[in-house]
């Protein structure tokens, strides 16, 4: 998936560097619709599937189990991942426009599980037995759409260099698959996996170079954001490169 994502990119770029050698001029114009597609890139961010510390007390069971306390940490990683995504916007304005959008992607994660328990009898913080650590694998199917507001603003006198910062929301929905016959790890699974939808938003900047009336080459870095009702705060950042096509306009 990886090296697809990488051929296709040097495509893009190719491409992109043969209308720049021609003449080129102001792509943005009022009432004009612009349609990218576009591939990328998603490298996530902490808590991943919901790092965390649960502390249990346990009492004595005579006559031979002192009492104790169990903590278990649960830690994890999801891969880094190629994303696919389409996004079409209308310009009211030169500078000014709304993109609506959609993006998915399909990784990998792993948590895994480390249960130690301590003696809270004198002398404190004894360690019983053996600390233990258990992982699994879970796969993760990731869709987000989203309506934003772009405001443009030109770098090159002409308009063949066009900026844009971003900011909008939108919807995330997440699903994820997986199966284990651990008994300490079914709870941490069964609180994953399932669909998930939640509220996001986004704010990011990129940057386009137009060679033609229609045909520009896109560069964009969004950072998204939601809060999962399993996993906690999340976020991700997505980045890609992607052709514009320029619609109509006044």
């Amino acid at each position: 998936m990886k090296g697809a994502g990488s051929r296709r990119g040097v495509i893009l770029a190719g491409v992109a560097a043969a209308m720049l050698a021609g003449q080129a001029w102001a792509q943005n114009r009022d009432k004009a619709w612009e349609v990218t597609p576009e591939i990328g890139w998603i490298r996530y961010g902490a808590p991943r599937l919901g790092d965390g510390t649960t502390v249990v007390t346990l009492p004595a069971v005579p006559p031979s189990t002192p009492p104790r306390r169990e903590v278990s940490v649960v830690t994890s990683e999801i891969d880094d991942s190629p994303s696919y995504a389409f996004r079409f916007g209308y310009h009211w304005s030169r500078k000014q426009m709304i993109e609506f959008g959609f993006s998915g992607t399909a990784t990998a994660g792993v948590f895994h599980h480390h249960k130690t328990v301590y003696d809270t009898t004198t002398p404190p913080g004894t360690v019983l037995g053996t600390p233990v650590v258990k992982s699994e694998n879970v796969s993760i199917d990731l869709i987000v759409g989203h309506a934003n507001y772009v405001y443009n603003f030109f770098m090159h006198h002409r308009g063949k260099v066009v900026g844009f910062v971003t900011g909008g929301v939108g919807l995330v929905n997440t699903s994820i698959f997986g199966q284990t016959a651990e008994p300490d790890l079914q709870p941490i699974l069964d609180s994953l996996v399932g669909d998930e939808n939640a509220f996001m938003f986004n704010y990011g900047a990129g940057i386009r170079f137009f060679g033609s009336e229609k045909v520009g080459f896109r560069i964009d870095v969004r950072q998204v954001r939601y809060d999962s009702s399993s996993r906690t705060q999340q976020d991700h950042i997505e980045a890609g490169i992607a052709l514009t096509l320029v619609l109509g306009g006044a």
